[in-house]
């Protein structure tokens, strides 16, 4: 010990050294809370390919509902009440699809996210809803009373998706909104471009084509406009120039779950493997499939994979038909990891079976 030193100054000395041990303590500290991550929590996991792709690295991002499993049937488990309970966002598809829904948000006690509260987002806000019934008796099967709920199977409408969790997060996390909003814009630009291809959205722009599409009216639009001399559909590229092999096709489908892709791409599900919705076929329905497949030569079967692959194959294998079956979420098949390589699946799985099809009969020919 430094003798020279006076008591009173090394005094001062241990109190500064306490002072500034503090100081550190309460930076730390600070920064840890500063550093903490925006919560958001979503019931399918295609929202939350949807969600991350906004946040990027500034929240965590949960889903509740497997990519693999049928999303209309989750068994809200003590587990995800609690995850709700932590949560800062929560995604739903806001319709009937996730029934589950209610016993969670009860269970989870988290006003921040319940329904009208600025951390629940409706994903299906302003999208245009396929399938509204007119009858809304349950007699006609698993019948969504608001219309389709599968509303991501249309590229467009994860653009409206994406939209609606950005206004949220305006409101949760105003601190951060330049950068959700550079996100979004990222996000909108690499959808489209991937739908309709570079070309296209340059000689029209990313606004007009959007506004287009989502009422349905690009393919009426762009035949009876031309660029260059040239009509706009031959400027078509991405996903709908992958998808020609099958477009203004014909296909059989398990469940009602393609029906905003059916719209967007042109491929119509003729029949379906199910009788109604949610209700499993008799053996005297897949007959009546196999039959008008045969009739009709219907030479492709779309289903996803939680479905029952063991009929699917049955009517493949009774009629000569290809089936394709694909997860219908992000995260439902290995290589499935963002909203992208769920478009690819569906078209490039659709694309393929058609080509080889065609293949076949120009060989037969």
């Amino acid at each position: 010990m430094d003798n020279s030193v006076k008591p009173y100054e090394r005094r001062v000395r241990a109190i500064s050294c306490a002072a500034v041990s503090l100081a550190l303590i309460v930076a730390h500290v600070g920064s840890g809370l500063a550093q903490q991550k925006l919560k958001v929590v979503t019931t399918l996991p295609t929202y939350a390919a949807i969600a991350r792709e906004i946040t990027g690295d500034l929240a965590e991002v949960d889903a509740i509902a497997r990519g693999d499993e049928d999303p209309h049937f989750v068994n809200p488990r003590p587990s995800f009440a609690a995850r709700v309970g932590e949560a800062d966002l929560f995604v739903v598809t806001g319709l009937d699809l996730e029934l589950w829904v209610p016993a969670i948000l009860d269970r989870a006690r988290n006003r921040r996210v319940i329904e009208g509260a600025p951390g629940h987002v409706a994903a299906y806000s302003g999208i245009k809803l396929l399938e509204v019934p007119e009858n809304v008796s349950r007699a006609g099967g698993d019948v969504h009373v608001f219309g389709n709920p599968h509303i991501h199977t249309d590229p467009i409408n994860a653009i409206i998706i994406a939209r609606n969790v950005l206004a949220h997060l305006r409101q949760v996390d105003p601190a951060n909104a330049a950068r959700y909003e550079q996100n979004a814009r990222s996000f909108e630009d690499r959808v489209l471009r991937r739908l309709f291809g570079d070309r296209l959205v340059d000689i029209l722009g990313g606004d007009v084509i959007f506004r287009l599409a989502r009422n349905y009216q690009f393919w009426d639009f762009a035949s009876d406009q031309s660029f260059e001399g040239r009509p706009l559909t031959e400027y078509v590229g991405g996903w709908l120039a992958q998808g020609a092999p099958f477009r203004d096709r014909r296909i059989a489908c398990y469940h009602k779950n393609w029906a905003y892709f059916s719209a967007r791409f042109r491929v119509e599900c003729a029949i379906f493997i199910e009788p109604q919705p949610g209700i499993p076929p008799s053996p005297g329905h897949l007959q009546a499939v196999i039959d008008l497949m045969r009739d009709e030569s219907i030479p492709v079967i779309l289903a996803a994979n939680y479905y029952s692959r063991s009929q699917v194959d049955r009517v493949a294998e009774r009629t000569g038909a290809r089936a394709v079956v694909v997860p219908e979420h992000v995260a439902g098949a290995e290589g499935v990891d963002d909203y992208f390589q769920l478009v690819d699946a569906w078209v490039s799985a659709l694309a393929d079976a058609f080509l080889a099809l065609d293949r076949r009969r120009e060989h037969r020919e």
